[in-house]
């Protein structure tokens, strides 16, 4: 496992022990569905790889981005995301990552859906595949 994965597991496990300790600011999750016009997709996979590595490491408030493709629509992209609260969100869509990350597929995204959700169970392992302490929120 890569040092960045290490480093964002290891970040996401504390990030949610610090959740569990100041209820008052409930993470916020949301599933975004987007697809993707089939020739640009590489280069999308690119630039989204290179926002989700900022935020994560950049931005406290941005506990979890995860992003995979559906096995038989690889253009059906689908991101999970996991804020601490509502206003790191709101700081998240702000950041010069992201605003980056809009400006440059806004012509590559034929659709987005945002789906708002309520966390039943957060749990992540603080070593990713090599074990170690489990955080839940």
């Amino acid at each position: 496992m890569s040092l960045t994965v290490l480093a964002a597991t290891a970040s996401l496990a504390a990030a949610l022990t610090a959740a569990v300790a100041a209820p008052e600011a409930a993470p916020m999750v949301r599933i975004a569905e987007l697809e993707i016009d089939p020739a640009q997709l590489d280069s999308y996979k690119r630039i989204l790889a290179e926002e989700q590595e900022a935020s994560v490491r950049l931005e406290p408030g941005v506990l979890m981005l995860h992003s995979v493709a559906l096995a038989e629509r690889p253009t059906a992209v689908r991101l999970l995301e996991v804020y601490a609260s509502r206003a790191a969100y709101e700081a998240h869509i702000r950041s010069p990552h992201f605003l980056r990350y809009k400006s440059s597929t806004e012509r590559m995204v034929r659709s987005l859906r945002l789906v708002e959700t309520r966390p039943i169970l957060l749990c992540a392992k603080s070593r990713g595949a090599e074990g170690g302490p489990v955080t839940c929120l």
